[in-house]
């Protein structure tokens, strides 16, 4: 009867889903932040490519406006990835700066051919049918080199990211929502599901 119920049991855990499909978590655990802090150490050098794909929404290809969500799991994942490669380790102060924070950040890569193109872009979040703006919104713009083998001639000189930063309290974390980039009176629109993200 025992081992019946055993059987059950372990049955029932191998249909559970998984953490990653639960949504953003917002209020992190003890055991969260060592994940991510360990998961940053181990990929090492690494782990922006990682978070890269398993975060990232929109287009791959050159000069395509893409983005990427920064959650607080994939934050710290990152920062003790860039400190291990120093030699160094998260100090409590950063890890509460983190943890405290009360904003999802999502960065938006665009390209464009002056120097302050992105400064008027605007973004915003729309779920169930509701916009949500968010708190606070910058751009930063960076001269754009392009590679050997891409001929640069007719293509954008500027590269900017946007970066938004949403009220926690003002999103459902564990759900489908559009992302909104408005630029020039245009639109751009990328669909996400926070259930994908950590």
């Amino acid at each position: 009867m025992k081992k019946s119920i055993v059987i059950i049991f372990l049955c029932l855990l191998f249909f559970l889903p998984c953490r990653d499909a639960a949504g953003i978590v917002v209020n992190l655990s003890e055991k969260d932040v060592a994940d991510a802090i360990r998961e940053g150490k181990k990929k090492g050098s690494k782990a922006t490519k990682y978070l890269k794909q398993k975060y990232s929404f929109g287009e791959e290809g050159f000069f395509e406006e893409n983005g990427i969500i920064r959650t607080k799991w994939s934050k710290l994942v990152l920062f003790s990835s860039l400190l291990a490669a120093k030699g160094k380790i998260l100090t409590e102060q950063e890890k509460k700066r983190v943890l405290t924070s009360d904003e999802l950040q999502i960065n938006i890569h665009a390209f464009g051919n002056k120097i302050d193109f992105a400064s008027a872009y605007k973004v915003h979040l729309v779920q169930k049918g509701k916009i949500i703006k968010p708190e606070k919104i910058s751009a930063n713009h960076v001269t754009y080199r392009a590679g050997k083998k891409v001929i640069a001639s007719g293509f954008p000189k500027y590269h900017a990211t946007v970066r938004a930063f949403f009220s926690y309290g003002k999103i459902s974390p564990n759900e489908k929502a559009e992302i909104v980039l408005v630029k020039n009176k245009k639109k751009v629109v990328f669909e996400v599901d926070f259930k994908d993200y950590r």
